[in-house]
């Protein structure tokens, strides 16, 4: 079944390369680069998901996750945080602004569409 997936992430290659990645699995991606519009794009669009950076030039990830986690609009939507940070403690802060996944942008491609579907099921 075909699910709707915002994607938020300043970086063109990784936005298209995620982008990729979505829809060779049958989704359906949205892309915001600007992450200072994501919060208006998951309420117009209602997306199924929602991958964030973290370390984005406007607004930090993981304020972007409590901003989506606070609002009625938005708070039932699965949100995965993937970012270069990979300590304990960026896994941590990411999971208190409400990211219901963490991963690293090592990931692989298998492993990333994974976490997709599982969060999106």
């Amino acid at each position: 079944m075909t699910k709707t997936v915002l994607v938020i992430e300043d970086n063109m290659l990784h936005r298209k390369l995620f982008a990729a990645w979505l829809e060779n699995a049958g989704h359906k991606s949205v892309l915001v680069a600007d992450e200072r519009m994501a919060y208006l794009e998951a309420v117009a669009s209602q997306p199924d998901a929602i991958i964030t950076d973290i370390r984005l030039p406007y607004v930090d990830g993981r304020d972007i996750i409590r901003q989506l986690k606070a609002s009625p609009l938005t708070k039932h939507i699965p949100v995965m945080a993937v970012t270069v940070l990979s300590s304990r403690q960026d896994e941590e802060s990411c999971r208190s602004a409400g990211a219901d996944v963490f991963v690293t942008k090592t990931i692989r491609m298998a492993a990333f569409i994974e976490q997709v579907d599982a969060i999106t099921a």
